[in-house]
């Protein structure tokens, strides 16, 4: 079982329901987790979520201890308190202890104390694209003239009583669900997906350091994401609207209409972009150009040196260097038990290996013969395959994810929702880290 040194969620931590402030750190109680930011480095910790025991009940208030480490969790009545103790990641249920000072500060009488804040308080709580929000609680800390404010929306706010300063601390992603991901040279990029039912729902672009101390975003239009590969300074993303293009130091994009586009893959050609209608090649000077046969579901690709590799509704395919067509490769034309639906394709080292509804299907890089292990039921519908840097092969599915071993062929798999919260979108590797996308967050697994 994975414990809390091994994975760590990023999500959604725009909404607050209390703060508490120490000497040392501020405690956020938000929708999805605990926030911790360290006053004195100026930074957030990896955040507490509930797949670290986090409470899913409503936090009602915080309080901290003045001098410590541990926070107070008000879950209200006939739940009483819990406490967090940092240092040792436990959670104690329990009163709370009749030496802890009540620290608990409401909105009205933290603005009145800071009358320049509450002068200002319509620009404080207006972002970017013009949306007001709300202070929900606040906290002042003991030892400086400054009020940590949470928000409906924004997250913390750190306004200084005496000059009316403020800073919005952002930190998280703009939605829960993560639809794609890629990593970069010092960090990942993360696409986030729109509620499901619609509404005024933030999604976009988020970028989070490998240490999890600080994350950037920047909203978009689409509603859902696939898949996301990086070129140099640019993000290739396939959304619902079609493949975006995006700087990723100005953030501007452009559209290219592709609607549905479930899957890229960037070769010496350019960049191949998967629909349900088919393949197409954005080549130089944005052409974009259909590659046959047309009708053809594209469900995953592949790049390797001049050779993509094709996953499609009707099995797998290839397109040869210099060649403007999906064919069959020679080994799997008279197979069809492989004329399925290929939902993942991945490479380990030199071996390429692709997940179908109940099998794990792998290539001899020398004979060029296929082999198979089956999947077990409880990883779900495979959905991502990745290498991580020690040469282990992983599973993404909508019930888990699990680790491979193809030459003995185990399985094992980490189950939703009790080590993994939930279903898998997208796999992406590291030196360090094995980074999963799910429609809980992003989780980061050491």
């Amino acid at each position: 079982m994975w414990g809390p040194d091994d994975r760590v969620l990023i999500s959604d931590f725009s909404s607050v329901q209390a703060v508490a402030a120490s000497s040392w750190f501020v405690f956020a109680a938000t929708t999805h987790g605990l926030l911790i930011y360290d006053r004195v480095a100026r930074r957030f910790r990896p955040p507490v979520t509930p797949i670290d025991g986090y409470p899913t009940a409503r936090v009602r208030g915080a309080i901290a201890d003045p001098s410590g480490n541990t926070v107070w969790l008000d879950l209200g009545t006939g739940l009483g308190y819990v406490r967090y103790e940092m240092d040792a990641r436990l959670w104690t249920p329990g009163s709370l202890p009749s030496e802890t000072v009540d620290r608990t500060l409401t909105v009205e009488t933290a603005l009145a104390s800071a009358p320049l804040a509450d002068a200002m308080r319509a620009a404080i709580l207006t972002d970017k694209r013009l949306r007001t929000y709300q202070f929900t609680a606040a906290a002042a800390t003991p030892d400086r003239p400054e009020i940590f404010f949470g928000t409906n929306g924004l997250g913390l706010v750190r306004v200084d009583k005496q000059t009316g300063e403020w800073e919005v601390l952002t930190y998280g992603l703009l939605a829960p669900g993560v639809g794609a991901i890629a990593t970069a040279s010092n960090g990942i990029w993360a696409a986030t997906n729109a509620r499901p039912g619609g509404g005024i729902a933030r999604r976009g672009m988020t970028w989070v350091a490998g240490d999890l101390s600080t994350t950037r975003s920047s909203e978009g239009s689409f509603l859902y994401s696939r898949s996301l590969i990086i070129a140099p300074a640019q993000l290739w993303l396939a959304t619902d609207q079609g493949v975006l293009r995006i700087d990723t130091s100005t953030f501007e994009s452009r559209l290219f209409d592709l609607p549905d586009a479930t899957c890229l893959a960037r070769g010496p050609r350019g960049i191949w972009a998967g629909t349900p209608r088919g393949l197409s090649l954005i080549a130089a000077a944005d052409r974009v150009e259909e590659v046959g046969p047309s009708g053809l579901a594209i469900t995953s690709l592949l790049a390797v040196g001049d050779t993509l590799w094709v996953g499609t509704n009707q099995g797998l395919g290839q397109v040869l260097p210099r060649a403007n067509a999906v064919t069959t490769p020679l080994e799997l034309a008279d197979r069809p038990s492989m004329r399925v639906t290929v939902y993942a394709l991945g490479r380990l080292q030199d071996t390429i290996v692709m997940a179908t509804e109940r099998e794990l299907v792998w290539r001899n890089p020398t004979t060029r013969a296929w082999s198979t292990v089956p999947l077990p039921l409880t990883l779900g519908t495979p959905t991502a395959l990745v290498a991580d840097s020690g040469g282990a092969l992983w599973i993404g599915g909508t019930r888990g994810l699990a680790q491979a071993d193809i030459s003995s062929g185990f399985v094992h798999v980490h189950p939703v929702p009790f080590e993994v919260p939930a279903p898998i979108r997208g796999l992406a590797s590291d030196r360090d880290f094995l980074w999963a996308a799910t429609d809980s967050g992003l989780m980061r697994i050491q």
